[in-house]
């Protein structure tokens, strides 16, 4: 037994000597080995060749590098499926209330109720007559909810203006309110000329107190000419042009003004005041001044024919 021990000790040195290519400090590591772990020993990694040390290695990193590709990419389809999720679940309202089913219309109009319902009142009131009655109530609510709520803002405004006009603050709060109002939908007709005539009023408060803001004299204009009260609507134009010298908007609501009452000279005037200005003109400005010059330019030529 001792002697096929020593047979095996001997043919281990002379393969391992070839294995660890003549490295003696690995050739004894290896050596320590097989001869306390007979036969076992040439199982171990630490018995393998180096080169196939290396491959494992690189299968190993080859594996590695393949799994974190792996997670990666199931991160990302997992990203993209939540954000295809909360896509889906931004469905617009209007489409909701048609397409879906009773519990996502109920669900619209709960989330709606829970945010602004003065922002989707057209949408709303078309949910009032929806088919499914819950849903119906639901909008019911929400109508009701905002007319509540702009009485109320109009009442303690109207107040707090009527009590102190000069208050600036007050009476822009007043103007937004108003003009909410008259966007609800919820006034008759003889009401909504009501109003409008008071939000002409408040806003002729605001110019008066020098409120540089431009929406405020564009309003005013476009609240004019939907009552058709043409002269105030000019001098609403005036006033804006002299407050705004170097802006092309005042010119804008001139060439409006003179086409809606029909007077084509004061039209070509404002025009050709607009063109000979060293104003710059936005993309629209210029729009509109290339689209009435051609225009007056093909009438000049057609009445020379």
């Amino acid at each position: 037994m001792m002697y096929v021990y020593v047979i095996y000790l001997i043919l281990s040195a002379i393969i391992l000597f070839f294995i660890t290519q003549r490295n003696v400090k690995e050739w004894i590591l290896k050596i320590i080995v097989v001869s306390f772990l007979p036969v076992i020993g040439w199982l171990l990694p630490i018995q393998w060749p180096k080169r196939a040390i290396v491959n494992k290695g690189d299968e190993l990193d080859s594996y590695i590098n393949q799994m974190n590709e792996d997670i990666a990419l199931e991160i990302l389809l997992s990203q993209e499926k939540i954000d295809k999720e909360k896509e889906l679940n931004i469905v617009p309202i209007e489409d909701a209330l048609v397409i879906s089913n009773y519990t996502a219309r109920r669900k619209a109009m709960i989330n709606v109720l829970k945010e602004n319902p003065l922002e989707y009142m057209e949408v709303i009131k078309t949910a009032v007559l929806n088919e499914d009655p819950e849903t119906s109530h639901y909008a019911v609510t929400a109508v009701m909810e905002v007319k509540r709520k702009l009485s109320i803002a109009i009442m303690e405004l109207s107040d707090a203006y009527h009590s102190n006009k000069q208050d600036v603050a007050n009476a822009i709060s007043y103007t937004n309110a108003i003009k909410s109002y008259m966007n609800s939908g919820f006034l008759d007709e003889q009401t909504l000329k009501k109003y409008k005539y008071l939000y002409i009023e408040v806003l002729e408060q605001l110019i008066l107190h020098n409120v540089s803001e431009e929406h405020i004299y564009k309003e005013k204009f476009r609240a004019e000419v939907e009552m058709k009260e043409y002269l105030a609507a000019e001098t609403t134009c005036k006033q804006y042009q002299k407050k705004f010298p170097a802006s092309e908007e005042p010119y804008i609501c001139f060439i409006e003004l003179f086409y809606t009452t029909k007077s084509s000279i004061k039209l070509q005037e404002t025009l050709n005041r607009l063109k000979n200005s060293t104003i710059q003109f936005s993309n629209r400005g210029l729009t509109i001044v290339r689209y009435w010059s051609e225009g007056f330019e093909h009438e000049a030529n057609r009445e020379l024919l």
